[in-house]
């Protein structure tokens, strides 16, 4: 189960489809937060692969 990062409310995956791509996000059923998780897994992605080559971490995820 998903909690909300502003209410700790639950969040429901829903994905949705356009003519120029699929998006994946994570919506919060009591405030309507939302977030978009390919962007956090591409950001985790980044963060994985800085620390295997041994450099510093410099990424940042905004919400």
């Amino acid at each position: 189960m998903m909690q909300c990062l502003k209410c700790k409310g639950f969040m429901m995956v829903e994905r949705h489809y356009t003519v120029v791509n699929r998006r994946i996000y994570a919506r919060c059923l009591n405030c309507g937060f939302w977030i978009d998780l390919a962007d956090l897994l591409r950001f985790f992605h980044k963060v994985i692969d800085s620390g295997v080559k041994g450099g510093k971490v410099r990424e940042s995820f905004t919400l």
